[in-house]
């Protein structure tokens, strides 16, 4: 009875780590050369990030961190509502909360950080300077257009 019971214990002990690993995996959206569409437990955690590797966490790429948590009130100022991508570009739209104001945001996946020494190199200006935005809906289907971007939130 006692070895059987160990083997329950181990197998469900298994099972929560798969489903912990799996409920996990749910919370990172890639979107190509390392960006990814990371969530946490609310609406308001949804950022861009970049992350190499797990992406358990990562460079803020849109919003900045400074845009996305207002640490003097304390509570999330904006957050990512829809992101998407194609091979050369991501598009994202944000949402200021206090404003009710939408963003819109592209970031071009013409760069890398390949060999780069983030703790030495300030890999945030390197990502930001490829990052268009922010952007009201019409400047940003302009720039959509004079770009040829060819992509659309679902």
């Amino acid at each position: 009875m006692q070895k059987s019971f160990r083997y329950t214990v181990y197998g469900f002990l298994g099972l929560i780590g798969f489903f912990t690993a799996s409920c996990y995996e749910g919370y990172n959206h890639p979107l190509g050369n390392n960006l990814s569409l990371w969530e946490g437990d609310t609406k308001e955690d949804r950022i861009v990030v970049y992350c190499e590797g797990n992406c358990q966490g990562g460079i803020y790429v849109v919003p900045t961190y400074e845009r996305h948590f207002d640490s003097s009130k304390q509570h999330y100022a904006e957050f990512v509502e829809e992101a998407t991508s194609n091979e050369k570009w991501v598009i994202v739209k944000s949402l200021r909360i206090k404003e009710k104001q939408n963003n819109y945001w592209i970031i071009s996946k013409n760069f890398t950080l390949k060999n780069i020494d983030c703790s030495k190199a300030n890999c945030d200006s390197i990502l930001q300077s490829h990052v268009m935005g922010p952007m009201n809906s019409e400047a940003f289907g302009n720039r959509l257009r004079e770009l040829n971007i060819d992509l659309d939130f679902k």
